[in-house]
């Protein structure tokens, strides 16, 4: 409790302190030499006994006041130290506080910007490869009925040779059992004939 009090209210409270013991001391001395008598009072032993007492304690008293007032002035100290220390904490708190926030909302735009960049990224590389698909099947495409043109065409060609030869073949079939041996001969003939012309 003394802890609290300031160091002018101790030395107060000790020199009342002391005052009402003297007083207490002096009325003790009174009431004993009024029990007994004239008797002065500084003959008692009591007298020399308060006074003693007082004597202590107004020695006592600057002595012990001084070690108070140091002592409150030392813990005077380490408390206005401790919260000296307990301010730079709270402002070093603060500031550490203030960067973490700082660095958190650096951190979520360079995080939503990434996730922009990247979906642009993804969106123009899926148009690309739409792009390049759509290039790569018209030229499929392309080849398919080139392939399919070549195709019928060596289809028609070889149908067309086929049908040439066959033709040829059913005709001189024909021929052959058709003709007489005079028609045969006639033939050779002109066919000689137009040889020799050339």
């Amino acid at each position: 409790m003394t802890e609290n009090l300031p160091s002018t209210d101790i030395i107060n409270a000790t020199q009342d302190a002391v005052i009402n013991a003297a007083s207490s001391v002096v009325e003790a001395i009174e009431n004993t030499a009024h029990g007994f008598g004239p008797e002065p009072f500084y003959l008692e032993a009591e007298f020399w006994v308060g006074a003693a007492f007082v004597m202590v304690v107004l020695g006592l008293a600057r002595p012990i006041g001084k070690a108070l007032i140091a002592a409150l002035k030392h813990r005077q100290e380490i408390i206005a130290k401790s919260l000296k220390d307990a301010v730079c904490l709270k402002e070093d708190a603060q500031r550490l506080l203030a960067e973490y926030e700082r660095k958190f909302r650096s951190a979520e735009k360079e995080a939503n910007d990434i996730l922009l960049k990247s979906e642009r990224e993804i969106e123009n590389l899926k148009k690309e490869s739409l792009a390049k698909l759509d290039v790569e099947m018209k030229i499929k495409e392309n080849e398919t009925k080139a392939r399919l043109k070549a195709a019928e065409n060596n289809a028609a060609r070889e149908i067309a040779e086929n049908t040439a030869d066959l033709t040829v073949k059913i005709v001189k079939k024909i021929l052959h059992d058709s003709m007489t041996e005079k028609v045969k001969s006639q033939m050779i003939d002109a066919s000689i004939n137009n040889l020799k012309k050339m």
